[in-house]
């Protein structure tokens, strides 16, 4: 079934990721949940015309993953009001869509749907749901930055005097477009297998390579630094290094070794120390507080290392059982041994088809018969 052990692992990573990923049903509830907070603004903040509310970061990038140690996704917002900032400030911009946020809570709060709480945060406004929606909505209060495009944007920070500068849909837009090909060629397949127009397939239903290497560095990452949250690399720092790095690889195991060890490359190093520039907005500096806290970029570097060195261990181990094993405790037990288990299953119904087919075109079974086909253990037929 795997010419490769890198082939079992990049599907077992791909899998794993899956499990993950945020499901199509949450997907489309956080979706209408931020189209109706951008109503809500629309209708009842002052001045309520220009408002628009937008997904940003990994909702975007489609390169969402639970979490480790949580059943809760993130989903980040814009809640962009159309005003030039000599009309406001940070602070009176943050605290105006605090406010509007929390009257929608308020309004909401009756419905099986709608927000429990809301509490502040550095830069954005966070909602919490019941817990049965898996996922909390940060909103991150902006105004256009004129000096930067149709769709840059300055948002807000509590601790710091300067608006910063910012631009997650032209970001988004650059990110894509690293795996362009690979993303029409997905999805034109995706089209004939569901007999349609390549048009009419969603682009959350696709997965490029690409995102998919981003997704697998984030899920390592969160377990890695998981008793060490504040040191925890950002996912848009991640994205950026990972899109820099990506040369087309198709094989999910090799684009995600290769990111591993081409990301320092595009780490810039100065007189301040590192930076990683917004491709579209270089002004700002996503790792940034590396600056004031350098051991944050030791221990990148030090997961980087680690997260090589497990890959290339994987790589070196036969058998499913002892890829597994070894996965297991770089990436996570559970996740991985349900996609083992998951792919053990598609390749006994894949046996069995097979079985099935010989049996009927040999005559050894009527077309009505049962089919004695032997159970092979899956985790013996890899070698």
């Amino acid at each position: 079934m795997f010419d490769t052990t890198s082939n079992l692992i990049s599907r077992l990573l791909s899998d794993t990721i899956t499990v993950l990923d945020i499901p199509p049903e949450l997907r489309d509830a956080a979706t209408r949940e931020y189209l109706r907070v951008g109503e809500w603004l629309s209708a009842h903040a002052d001045g309520a015309s220009g408002w628009t509310v937008y997904p940003q970061g990994s909702f975007l990038l489609g390169t969402v993953v639970l979490p480790f140690g949580s059943d809760e996704y993130d989903v980040d917002s814009v809640c962009l009001r159309q005003i030039d900032k000599a009309e406001t400030t940070q602070k009176q911009l943050k605290d105006e869509v605090g406010a509007v946020l929390d009257a929608y809570r308020v309004a909401h709060s009756h419905l099986a749907d709608g927000p429990v709480a809301i509490w502040e945060r550095t830069r954005c406004w966070t909602f919490e749901y019941a817990s049965s929606l898996r996922f909390h909505l940060d909103e991150l209060p902006a105004i256009p930055n004129p000096e930067a495009g149709p769709t840059g944007i300055l948002i807000t920070d509590r601790n710091l005097r300067e608006w910063q500068r910012s631009n997650p849909l032209a970001f988004a837009e650059w990110f894509k477009q690293r795996a362009a090909l690979e993303f029409l060629e997905k999805r034109i397949r995706l089209a004939e297998a569901r007999q349609t127009a390549p048009q009419a397939i969603p682009e959350s239903d696709v997965r490029t390579t690409l995102q998919q290497t981003v997704q697998v560095l984030k899920l390592h990452r969160n377990r890695h630094f998981a008793d060490d949250l504040d040191s925890r690399p950002a996912s848009v720092l991640v994205s950026t290094l990972a899109a820099h790095a990506y040369e087309g690889e198709q094989e999910l195991y090799d684009a995600v070794l290769n990111a591993v060890e081409r990301m320092p490359d595009h780490i810039e190093e100065g007189p301040h120390g590192y930076s990683v520039l917004n491709p579209v907005e270089p002004r700002e500096d996503f790792a940034d507080r590396w600056r004031d806290r350098p051991e944050l970029a030791r221990k990148f570097f030090g997961w980087l290392e680690r997260l090589g060195e497990d890959l290339r261990e994987a790589g070196a181990v036969r058998g499913l059982d002892r890829v597994v094993g070894r996965l297991s405790e770089s990436f996570g037990e559970g996740p991985v041994v349900k996609a083992a288990g998951q792919l053990g299953d598609e390749y006994r119904r894949t046996r069995e088809r097979g079985a099935l087919s010989f049996a009927g075109a040999t005559g050894l079974i009527s077309t009505n018969g049962a089919t004695p086909v032997r159970n092979h253990d899956f985790y013996g037929e890899i070698s």
